[in-house]
């Protein structure tokens, strides 16, 4: 009996080391704009689109290329975070704010090229300069 309920351990043992790894298909709920209620009262996106750039060595970026249109003169600040296929936040270089000024009435367009070809999705952020 002891013998029988050892060898059952081993099977459902080596049963569970034979499965296959769990993999986290879970993906992030996650809004690709956030913007600063100050903002919000000054300017819109009026357009947000994404796109991939194709290197010659065959991978590509992530492209991010949006519009905002000001309802009076005012200053901007924006940057965007790039994530991987499991939301991890993927690094890059000058991860800081950048500042724009916009005019009232015309739209100002914007290009951010993710830094590597890990990034699947991002998240772009509004708010004012500080």
């Amino acid at each position: 009996m002891k013998s029988l309920f050892l060898a059952s351990l081993l099977v459902l043992g080596l049963v569970g080391c034979a499965s296959q790894p769990e993999t986290n298909t879970t993906m992030i709920d996650r809004q690709e704009l956030r913007v600063d209620p100050e903002v919000v009262y000054a300017a819109d996106v009026t357009e947000l689109f994404k796109s991939r750039l194709t290197l010659p060595d065959g991978s590509s970026l992530l492209q991010v290329q949006f519009a905002v249109e000001a309802r009076s003169d005012t200053e901007l600040a924006w940057k965007v975070t790039w994530f991987d296929d499991l939301g991890r936040v993927v690094k890059g270089v000058g991860e800081s704010y950048r500042q724009a000024t916009l005019l009232t009435g015309q739209p100002r367009y914007f290009k951010a090229t993710a830094p590597h070809s890990r990034a699947t999705s991002f998240q772009l952020h509004l708010r004012e300069p500080k």
